[in-house]
């Protein structure tokens, strides 16, 4: 629980680090100047899009409270924020917190919170997290083959399968979609899409 705790508040810490600065816009109400929208090149990392995201392009409280299962109280390291925040090239398919709280209901967790996930023990939800993240910038033709379904290579060392109808299908067997239109949304060091369900690799 302490763990859980400390990651908690340093996710917390640096999603008010991070949140991009508002500016005025042509009828005079805020607009996030580096928000980023799909399709339109932003200037922000992984880590950032998700830190900073609003209502349109979902919410990922349970994301990154997963994300911040893995980090070292002592050093205040993560493995996760390092590898998506550098200037390697990675695609992201992020769920959505919904996504989260189906799974944990799933799990017999009866109150879904973001810190909840973390009773999967580090090297499980190491492995979940992997296994929403593949080398190099994917848009979505390249993720996607309008004719024949396609394999993906997760970075856990497991595969998705890409279908024409635009779902991914998972070890589980489950099929995933998109959460339309948040195709290709553009960062800096790779694209993230949206999904409305947690990706299981086992």
């Amino acid at each position: 629980m302490r763990k859980a705790l400390v990651a908690m508040s340093i996710v917390a810490a640096a999603t008010l680090a991070a949140t991009p600065a508002l500016a005025q816009g042509p009828n005079g109400k805020p607009t996030q100047s580096n928000s980023p929208v799909p399709g339109k090149p932003g200037n922000l990392n992984i880590v950032e899009i998700a830190l900073g995201a609003n209502q349109s392009l979902g919410e990922f409280d349970y994301l990154l409270g997963a994300i911040g299962c893995l980090t070292d109280e002592t050093t205040g390291a993560n493995p996760v924020v390092d590898l998506l925040s550098g200037s390697d090239m990675y695609t992201v398919f992020a769920p959505v917190d919904s996504a989260f709280e189906d799974l944990q209901r799933a799990l017999g967790i009866t109150t879904p919170s973001p810190e909840a996930t973390c009773a999967l023990g580090d090297e499980t939800v190491f492995n979940v997290l992997a296994y929403h993240v593949t080398a190099g910038r994917r848009f979505s033709n390249s993720v996607f083959n309008k004719n024949n379904p396609k394999m993906i290579e997760m970075l856990n060392g497991g595969y998705v399968v890409a279908n024409p109808d635009l779902t991914l299908t998972d070890y589980a067997g489950q099929s995933v979609g998109i959460v339309a239109p948040l195709f290709d949304i553009n960062a800096k060091n790779g694209v993230v899409h949206v999904i409305n369900t947690v990706l299981l690799p086992f």
